[in-house]
């Protein structure tokens, strides 16, 4: 791969993390969970070249997570009172406890 293509996948990576922070600015595990989605949606082709530089691009930068583990990690938060938006019984506003 090119380092142009390689530039070019790091800024739209970039822009898609800067666009989940910017729409969800104070809920970090929001922010994640849509930054996780919108690469699935921008890079379909996990196993291709390209998909394989920005999805280890995005894993060493922000922490990219497959779905499988985001469910691994949902299910062990919630053994700890957490639910899918990061948040405690007392302050998430969907209101996961309820």
């Amino acid at each position: 791969m090119q380092t142009e293509d390689r530039m070019a996948i790091a800024l739209r990576v970039d822009e898609l993390y800067g666009a989940a922070a910017a729409r969800f600015h104070t809920y970090e595990t929001v922010i994640h969970r849509t930054f996780c989605e919108s690469m699935l949606d921008t890079f379909p082709d996990r196993e291709g070249d390209m998909g394989e530089y920005a999805f280890g691009y995005a894993r060493e930068k922000y922490g990219y997570l497959t779905p499988e583990e985001i469910e691994e990690e949902d299910a062990e938060n919630s053994d700890d009172g957490i639910c899918s938006h990061g948040l405690d019984f007392w302050t998430c506003p969907r209101g996961c406890f309820g």
